[in-house]
């Protein structure tokens, strides 16, 4: 692992132990997902995997795993999407996934779930999978963005990636 990189999860490592960086509230989470495409049905999957993969702490590092990669973020993402170079990645710096605006973890969350689906993330069988998410979202007042807008993403539905829920 190049230095650099070692430094870089170094210093994330010791924020995140020393600040707890900024808990987003579950609405905040349904709203940037929604003005990026995806509608109500999905959002409270995305709002149940960050409650559950970070308990909505924009700053959350995972403990090392035996390959020394690490999640970051409010979705725990692991390194290789954001790790330069990577044929995986989503073109964002580790960094900017443990930054308080979250839209950026969430863009790279949806490229992620294009590809894989929500199988990538094991919190989400664990815990989403066979749950009703709508519960994560009933208090959330969610409105559609205008219709002049233009859709970055779309939601895949749960056939199209081959799961159930």
């Amino acid at each position: 692992m190049a230095p650099l990189t070692v430094f870089l999860i170094a210093v994330l490592y010791l924020q995140t132990t020393v600040s707890y960086g900024k808990i987003v509230n579950p609405c905040d989470v349904a709203s940037v997902m929604l003005n990026l495409g995806q509608k109500k049905a999905a959002v409270s999957k995305w709002v149940c995997l960050a409650k559950f993969a970070s308990g909505f702490n924009t700053q959350a590092l995972s403990k090392p795993y035996p390959d020394g990669s690490h999640d970051f973020g409010l979705f725990q993402i692991n390194d290789k999407y954001c790790r330069l170079g990577s044929a995986d990645s989503c073109g964002v710096s580790c960094t900017d996934l443990v930054s308080d605006d979250i839209t950026k973890s969430a863009k790279c969350a949806l490229k992620i779930f294009q590809k894989e689906g929500f199988k990538l993330w094991p919190t989400w069988r664990d815990n989403c999978q066979a749950i009703d998410t709508s519960r994560f979202i009933v208090k959330c007042s969610l409105r559609a963005p205008s219709r002049g807008r233009l859709w970055l993403y779309h939601s895949v539905s749960s056939e199209e990636k081959g799961e159930n829920n």
